[in-house]
């Protein structure tokens, strides 16, 4: 079953604002891309981009996994943008 693009839409919406619920200050998501096949969010906060960058990409797939069975984020490529901010590419994946 596929999501329209809207539907993806207001599903990364809502990940997003869920996830910057739980883990704002330390660490604060914004959708920066969204395809029918990929989502890109950038990650910007007070850490180290060697810490712990792979427990907030996860993290934010997993808030989106909670969300909604019909959709799962497979994360692809993350880079760092400057020391406080990341990318991360999330290859979207509808059950």
């Amino acid at each position: 079953m596929s999501l329209s693009q809207s539907e993806l839409e207001e599903l990364a919406r809502k990940a997003i604002l869920l996830y910057n619920r739980l883990r704002s200050p330390e660490v604060t998501a914004k959708l920066v891309f969204l395809s029918p096949v990929m989502l890109t969010v950038s990650f910007s906060g007070g850490f180290c981009y060697g810490c712990g960058v792979l427990d907030y990409v996860e993290g934010f797939a997993q808030q989106f996994k909670a969300l909604s069975a019909k959709v799962e984020l497979k994360v692809g490529k993350t880079r760092q943008i400057t020391p406080r901010n990341f990318e991360a590419d999330y290859i979207v994946k509808t059950k």
